[in-house]
């Protein structure tokens, strides 16, 4: 039937590799895109050179000749340009993409949970009163275990007084960032690299760093601000600010500890 119709075998793989190649290249420069839209400055650049290329079909289709051979040498250039402009986001990509998932999280009681939450919201919340900086990061399905191995490990029980203890100025590990692995404090005094976007003033280094591993990875990170006692969530490449009140839910939220048993209890009714 399909032979009576013109339609031969050839042309379905032949039509079925088109499709495939145009939906490869539409999700990479989505992806792309993505990632340059985070941070405005290289936004700009991005769209210099969709301007470029535009200029490069306007000439060609016009024979503008000299001005072709002028955006041709831009473009011959252009390659070794981009590499240097972008080296951090580029690096980023690779190391978002590079990422270890993991499959294998110890489960947690709801009472373990529960006690869990109720440790990370009674520290949180003292240091944020106090004004004692702290960077706190949880670990999801992307392994950070290359950031770990740049603090100091401590594979400890989730306990108040230990963040207490770490984030005190007094003592050498306050400096850095405490990685939480399901249910265990992997490190204290972890460095990530800082973000590339342009800040505003009032963010130090605990906010540039919290946003830079947020960009290359999928965890979440509580920063307390050490000036005003501000709590923030880094996720994604953005900073939220979080009202205290709202911390517990918004932890919860996050973290989706509760998320199968509430999926559960829904499949149930």
């Amino acid at each position: 039937m399909l032979f009576n119709l013109g339609i031969s075998w050839t042309n379905i793989l032949n039509f079925l590799r088109s499709a495939v190649d145009l939906i490869a290249v539409w999700f990479i420069l989505y992806y792309l895109i993505s990632m340059f839209k985070a941070n405005m400055k290289t936004m700009q650049l991005f769209k210099g050179v969709l301007f470029i290329l535009m200029m490069k079909l306007l000439t060609s289709v016009f024979g503008l000749t000299t001005l072709n051979f002028l955006v041709d040498s831009i473009i011959n250039w252009g390659v070794l340009a981009m590499i240097i402009i972008f080296q951090p986001e580029i690096r980023a990509l690779l190391e978002k993409m590079g990422q270890t998932k993991l499959n294998d999280k110890k489960e947690m009681s709801d009472d373990d949970k529960e006690r869990l939450m109720d440790e990370l919201v009674n520290a949180i919340t003292t240091l944020a009163k106090e004004q004692t900086g702290a960077l706190i990061t949880f670990e999801r399905q992307q392994s950070l275990i290359d950031y770990i191995n740049t603090g100091t490990k401590i594979n400890a029980d989730i306990k108040s007084e230990l963040f207490l203890t770490i984030f005190w100025e007094g003592t050498p590990l306050h400096d850095g960032a405490t990685i939480i692995q399901g249910d265990r404090v992997a490190c204290a005094a972890a460095f990530y690299p800082p973000t590339n976007k342009e800040l505003s003033p009032k963010y130090g280094a605990r906010h540039r760093a919290a946003i830079g591993i947020s960009e290359i990875t999928d965890s979440l990170t509580v920063v307390v601000s050490e000036e005003t006692g501000t709590i923030s969530f880094a996720v994604d490449g953005e900073l939220r600010k979080i009202p205290t009140k709202e911390l517990r839910a918004s932890l919860v939220n996050e973290l989706h500890w509760f998320k199968s048993n509430v999926e559960e209890d829904q499949s149930h009714e």
